[in-house]
Formats: structure tokens, C-alpha cells, sequence
């Protein structure tokens, strides 16, 4: 079963075609929208990801996951085996609730990058303490949420005028 099928809508086809490019070239370029995962990584980002199998998966990474016709970049918490299987837990930071399981058809692979303002940020398996604070205060407080945003926007956006180093297709 391929679940990035069940939803049906285009963020499905969106959901499929990221899929067949990990498998086809084993990289993806996909620039994130989503709140779940500031502070590691900001809505207008461009993640790179790497396929990989879920044995390959370790604590702390930022994986890809297609799951009910979405995709979805979060931070592995959890791994236990259960009889030979692999299961793996993932939560994005800014969020207070696991996600469920992970399937192993779920895993489209790991997020090694991030480009941010033309620079290429390696992605950390931990959070810095400021981080960890920032994630605190976006779980819960909506407004200090859009202001982080705000001004993170203001910061970057003043940074791509005269990017230092601007990073190329690779392939």
C-alpha cells in the first residue's frame, strides 16, 4: 500500500512524485510550509533529503515521511525493535504530541540539509539549548510564534538581498 495515495487530493500527487524521486535518484530538494519543526527548520527552507531504509534510521534524525496523502518532515524520538521490526516514533519540535508509529512504507528518507538564505546548514540530531527554548515557547504560545516568524523573515529576507554564498543545483 502506498499511503501517499489515501488522501486523493494533490497534495497526494505532490506526496507520489516526491516518493519516485527518492527512489529513482535517492535526493529530493523540497522546500518546507509547515510550524512543526522551529526551530530546526523555518517555513520558506529548502530541506535536502537523502533516501534511506528504516534500519538506517537513527535517534535524532529529521526524516520524511508520506503519510495519509501528506508529507511530513519530523524528529525520530523513538526507536525499539519488536521481533526483528524496527519502530520508529517521530515528533516535530515545536509539537507536544508523537506521532504515530512510523510503517516502514511510510519512510521516504532523511532530512541532511537545510538551505536557508542561500547557505547549506547541516541538520543536527539535537536541538542547541536555544533552540530547545524556542521550540518550548512555540509549543505554547501562538503569538510569540508569529513574531518569531515575523522577525525571522525580517532577518532573512534582508540576507538574500546580497547572499554570500549561493548554493548550486547538485546531482
Amino acid at each position: 500500500m502506498n499511503v501517499c495515495t489515501e488522501a486523493g487530493d494533490a497534495q497526494s500527487v505532490k506526496c507520489q512524485l516526491a516518493a519516485e524521486a527518492l527512489r529513482s535518484s535517492g535526493k529530493l530538494r523540497l522546500c518546507v510550509m509547515g510550524l512543526s519543526m522551529l526551530p530546526a527548520i523555518w517555513p520558506d527552507d529548502t530541506v535536502l533529503v537523502e533516501r534511506i531504509s528504516q534500519h538506517e534510521v537513527n535517534l535524532g534524525d529529521v526524516v520524511l515521511v508520506g503519510r495519509e496523502g501528506k508529507l511530513q518532515a519530523h524528529r525520530v524520538i523513538s526507536l525499539a525493535d519488536d521481533r526483528g521490526n524496527r519502530r520508529c516514533i517521530t515528533r516535530g519540535d515545536a509539537l507536544l504530541a508523537p506521532d504515530p508509529p512510523l510503517r516502514e512504507n511510510e519512510l521516504l528518507g532523511r532530512v541532511s540539509y537545510v538551505i536557508r538564505a542561500g547557505r547549506l546548514v547541516p541538520m543536527r540530531t539535537e536541538l542547541s539549548g536555544v533552540e530547545r527554548m524556542t521550540a518550548k515557547i512555540v509549543q505554547r504560545s501562538v503569538p510569540a510564534t508569529r513574531a518569531l516568524i515575523f522577525l525571522h523573515h525580517l532577518i532573512h529576507r534582508r540576507e538574500k538581498l546580497v547572499p554570500e554564498d549561493v548554493v548550486p543545483c547538485r546531482s
